[in-house]
């Protein structure tokens, strides 16, 4: 179980939640989280992703990460938590929690 904030995610039913309620994960949207939530704060580069989650190999193109980060902040700004997906421009993404 991973925590940040008012959020937890869970490694074994991937699901994430907070005190106004909890959504399953899909695969990808669980592993970018699971990655923002093991370093919050720190600032992981679109391209890490790509790597971690998609491979090397993989054909997929780079917008595929901004889908899923959006999806993410949905269901992030769903559970009406303090904690939100930060982008720094031409850096990466953060997880961080709104003051």
């Amino acid at each position: 179980m991973l925590t940040f904030g008012g959020i937890s995610l869970n490694r074994a039913t991937y699901e994430v939640s907070s005190a106004k309620g909890s959504f399953r994960l899909a695969n990808k949207e669980f592993q970018m989280l699971e990655m923002l939530m093991v370093q919050p704060g720190q600032v992981i580069p679109t391209e890490r992703f790509m790597e971690k989650i998609w491979g090397y190999d993989s054909d997929t193109e780079l917008n595929v990460v901004w889908v899923y980060l959006s999806y993410l902040r949905k269901k992030l700004a769903q559970l009406d938590d303090a904690v939100q997906i930060k982008a720094s421009r031409g850096l990466g993404y953060s997880l961080e929690e709104l003051k």
